[in-house]
């Protein structure tokens, strides 16, 4: 999806993790980000960018 469409792509953690126990690190999370998207315009695009086109803030 990455590859494909960052433009339409948002982080969530899917925080608190319901039925992990224990739950994963958020760092662990943001480490795979990092993996499926290794340059860091789409990281960004992916954190800031297209959520706040989203909720529009």
């Amino acid at each position: 999806l990455v590859a494909a469409r960052s433009d339409r792509c948002v982080w969530a953690s899917n925080w608190p993790h319901p039925g992990r126990n224990p739950p994963p690190e958020t760092a662990d999370l943001l480490e795979l980000l990092r993996e499926w998207a290794p340059d860091e315009a789409v990281r960004r695009r992916i954190l800031v960018d297209n959520p706040a086109a989203l909720y529009r803030f």
